[in-house]
């Protein structure tokens, strides 16, 4: 991963190419903004041209060298990923960390910690790293990655160094999509709609086949349900956890997709189809929305609803996401989704 790749994030690595060549490395830096903007990227291409051997003279690694190869496929000694175990990451992976700094770089000029999600660092494991990062070892780079800095403590953020993500806009996300995807134009308006500025879930889309097609499949069964009776919203539900079942198995192992992972994802796209309603309720035909190609179906059903009914769905969404994410039985929680979200009109 080298700089020149990460797109739509030009002042976040311009500052960090500025860190290399002026050679001043900050022992830690936290990494904030959005989730899909690019951050994890952003560290991987930020460690590469921290130890590559042959850098270009704008700061950046040169992608090729064995440091960078290395990193590339995750094999390298000096540069680690710190990835939650479940839903925190725990004091005994903090200390590990430190254990490892102990020790100097195997080959590289810096040993590079990124703890992904550092928004799950809990007052243990936070408290744990404090020491470090107020006398970190010369050779010792920590990058944290973070969608909501406020969550972690003052005197972690303190110390370590802001660099900022923005969301991509629209016209951003086209051109990178063009630059790595063959597709219709059509399609490409709409991932980059749908992904709400996040270049990495975008990148996403576009790989996934299934995209276009599930995403019309949801899209037919929440009109289907929209216009029968009440009772089809168990049908709605069955049906969508069929289709988050059946990508989990397609896909990949359950490490790779799991049943979870992919009906929050389906979540998501019924989340951006009633934001769509709400935003036509309040500013009318002229309202900026996600789904444009369903806008004939989008216009009719913001008629059917109250503006209070409609934040009330789209927080009942939003609930249902947290109750997936806690485990909660699937398809109790979208049998209550489609219930708390009918039209009240």
């Amino acid at each position: 991963m080298i700089f020149a790749n990460i797109y739509a994030q030009d002042m976040a690595v311009r500052a960090l190419k500025s860190c290399i060549k002026k050679n001043q490395v900050a022992h830690a830096y936290l990494f904030t903004g959005p989730s899909g903007t690019g951050k994890s990227s952003t560290a991987l291409a930020f460690a590469s041209a921290l130890n590559c051997t042959n850098p270009t003279p704008e700061g950046d690694a040169c992608g090729s060298c064995l440091s960078c190869s290395r990193i590339a496929s995750g094999e390298d000694a000096d540069v680690r990923v710190v990835r939650p175990e479940g839903n925190q990451t725990t004091i005994e992976q903090m200390r590990d960390m430190i254990k490892e700094l102990g020790y100097a770089p195997f080959s590289g000029k810096y040993k590079v910690f990124i703890i992904e999600q550092a928004d799950t660092l809990n007052s243990s494991s936070e408290n744990s790293i404090l020491k470090v990062l107020e006398e970190p070892p010369a050779y010792a780079v920590l990058i944290l990655l973070s969608c909501n800095q406020s969550s972690l403590l003052p005197t972690i953020r303190s110390r370590c160094r802001t660099v900022r993500f923005r969301q991509a806009s629209d016209e951003e996300l086209e051109e990178a999509l063009r630059s790595r995807f063959n597709l219709p134009e059509d399609d490409l308006r709409i991932v980059a709609a749908c992904s709400e500025g996040a270049v990495g879930y975008a990148f996403d889309m576009a790989s996934d086949s299934g995209f276009m097609e599930d995403r019309q499949v949801i899209f037919q069964a929440v009109k289907d349900w929209y216009e029968g009776p009440p009772v089809l919203g168990l049908q709605t539900a069955e049906l969508l956890r069929s289709i988050a079942s059946e990508r989990k198995s397609a896909k990949g192992s359950p490490e790779v997709r799991t049943l979870a992972g992919n009906l929050l994802e389906i979540l998501d796209s019924i989340l951006s189809w009633y934001e769509d309603i709400l935003r036509l309720k309040v500013s009318g035909e002229s309202a900026r929305v996600t789904n444009l190609d369903y806008l004939d179906d989008l216009i009719p059903m913001s008629g059917r609803y109250s503006t209070a009914k409609l934040c009330a769905s789209v927080r009942a969404i939003m609930e249902t996401r947290r109750y997936v994410q806690g485990n909660i039985t699937p398809q109790l929680a979208l049998e209550n989704m489609f219930i708390a979200i009918r039209p009240d009109l």
